[in-house]
């Protein structure tokens, strides 16, 4: 399985009129069916794999979120936020035996390469692929000497166009370090990942899962349909030719392919742009606002000083060199020592990085930020508030009726007495067992999606364990959504396509008749069957797959 993170079924079809995946195209004629499924909310990578890897993905409210009862922010951009997840799931995976790329979780896989959490507690050296991913490394020199000079032609790629956005004025933000994370992913990891699963074809490694997440990051920063983004998928299609290749030639066992995306991609306005400030600056000035009784009014402030998401990003890659290096004569201690003190001084600070949350030390609001959703958490309390709750304080009271009303915002959902309170600036609604019932005005989850899946997946979201007092979807006009980060192309919440992604499979499988309305579906349709078929001593009928029993997943 193939996962091409971020892009949805119509910027595939976009691509393909383009001519820009001809081995998609060809697949397509030969026998493989294209379609179309609901991701679930929220729209995003860990909700999504937690899903199709273990069909268990409760407690996953979006990209980040806060854990009341630990007082921290849980972040999907640091290792110890996705090992937190991974901590809580506790159904078996379905890439035991198998191998798991570039994933932010491991299945329960055998073989890892740049994952993020694992199972079993492992070092950073290895779950960059180790020993295993250094040899590959080695024995393609030629490789390797393309890898440098694509790297070279990136950081050129990256600077031009920078220069032209900004003379042209297009150029809203400028993340410091994007044009070392876009030769990282476009070219040396997109080349790894390859290498590796050419290898694990070879050997006949009964499933394996990697993410080609180079259009997701592409498509966060110039948008999903995007020049950049849609002509970068030229060259993934060119490695899934080259897998495909192998798995015909050397695929002994018998290779199935599935590619598919997990979520997708929709175009986005930064909130912070349109508005001059983040919605953690909008939520501090509203509490300023609210005195209570002469006292301090509630904080919610940055917490850029110690503890971030990125704070610990140096010293793991200073540890991973450590491993790498000889012990002889005290340079792995030296560097070790490095590390220690590195970790002391320095984080990549918000000079580096725009501002993803808002908490500290004695947050009485907490507002984490995952692109077009956001979540608000009222943290004085470790229970979950209900609409009646907030609305009986006068200080959460005044906040929750200001951002309904922030042009910005297009929907706050809370929980009720009653079921799931909806608000927009022009109708209140009650969501209770996936059916909408209008209070005043017009529907506020209409523009976002009126169908029942659609209204199920909100329902189920806001219900979600570690789901914020308030959940925040960004404005949506139909065609662009406000994201809370700096971002031209946004998931996380409903609206547009990034609930849409695509799944392309061998048309024997029979997906076009299974209903596909949430990421376990994939586990239960995909991954489980395939799963019990390679089971060690299963019979063939665990599969429930006849024609394909004997084969494996790629």
């Amino acid at each position: 399985m193939l996962q091409i993170d971020a892009l949805a079924y119509s910027d595939l079809r976009r691509a393909l009129e383009l001519g820009l995946c001809p081995t998609i195209s060809r697949l397509l004629r030969e026998g493989f069916a294209l379609r179309r499924w609901f991701c679930g909310l929220p729209s995003a990578t860990p909700y999504c794999q937690a899903g199709m890897f273990h069909g268990e993905n409760a407690g996953i409210p979006a990209f980040r979120f806060y854990d009341k009862s630990a007082r921290r922010v849980i972040t999907c951009n640091a290792p110890h936020g996705v090992q937190y997840i991974r901590d809580r799931i506790h159904s078996p995976g379905a890439l035991a035996g198998g191998s798991s790329y570039v994933n932010l979780l491991d299945g329960d896989a055998q073989t890892v390469a740049f994952t993020v959490a694992t199972r079993e507690k492992m070092s950073v050296y290895r779950r960059l692929g180790g020993t295993r991913m250094a040899l590959l490394i080695l024995l393609h020199p030629i490789r390797m000497v393309r890898m440098v000079l694509q790297g070279a032609l990136e950081w050129l790629l990256e600077e031009w166009e920078r220069a032209r956005g900004e003379l042209a004025g297009r150029v809203t933000h400028a993340e410091g370090i994007f044009p070392f994370i876009r030769i990282l992913s476009n070219v040396v990891v997109r080349e790894l990942q390859t290498m590796a699963i050419l290898l694990d074809v070879y050997l006949g490694v009964p499933i394996i899962y990697s993410t080609f997440m180079q259009y997701d990051e592409l498509a966060h920063h110039f948008g999903p349909s995007s020049k950049q983004a849609l002509a970068d998928l030229r060259r993934t299609d060119a490695r899934i030719a080259e897998i495909w290749r192998m798995a015909q030639l050397a695929g002994g066992r018998g290779y199935d392919l599935v590619i598919l995306s997990d979520h997708g991609m929709t175009p986005a306005l930064s909130y912070r742009v349109q508005y001059g400030e983040s919605l953690g600056t909008t939520v501090q000035q509203i509490l300023d606002e609210t005195r209570v009784m002469g006292g301090q009014a509630p904080r919610a402030l940055a917490s850029y000083a110690e503890d971030t998401e990125y704070a610990d990003m140096g010293p793991e890659v200073v540890e991973a060199v450590a491993q790498l290096t000889p012990a002889s004569f005290g340079v792995r201690n030296g560097i070790r020592r490095f590390r220690d003190w590195l970790r002391s001084r320095y984080g990549l600070r918000e000079i580096i990085f725009p501002e993803k949350y808002r908490v500290d030390r004695t947050n009485d609001v907490v507002v984490t930020y995952s692109s077009c959703l956001a979540l608000v958490y009222f943290a004085a309390t470790e229970r979950r508030l209900l609409l009646e709750q907030v609305l009986a304080d006068a200080r959460w009271a005044r906040l929750y009726e200001r951002l309904v009303a922030h042009p910005g915002i297009g929907l706050v959902a809370t929980i009720s007495s009653n079921g799931v309170n909806l608000a927009g600036k022009r109708g209140r609604a009650l969501l209770r067992d996936g059916q909408v019932e209008l209070v005043s005005g017009e529907n506020p989850l209409e523009i976002f999606g009126a169908e029942p899946y659609v209204l199920r997946a909100v329902e189920s979201l806001v219900r979600q364990p570690n789901a914020g007092d308030c959940v925040l979807f960004g404005a949506f006009d139909g065609y662009d959504i406000v994201s809370f980060d700096d971002q031209v192309g946004a998931h996380g919440s409903a609206g547009g396509d990034q609930v849409y992604p695509f799944i392309i499979s061998p048309e024997r499988l029979g997906l076009g008749a299974e209903s596909l309305e949430d990421a376990r579906d994939i586990h239960r349709t995909i991954l489980a069957r395939y799963a019990a078929a390679n089971a060690a001593g299963a019979p063939a009928s665990a599969a429930n797959l006849t024609p394909v029993t004997s084969r494996a997943a790629v």
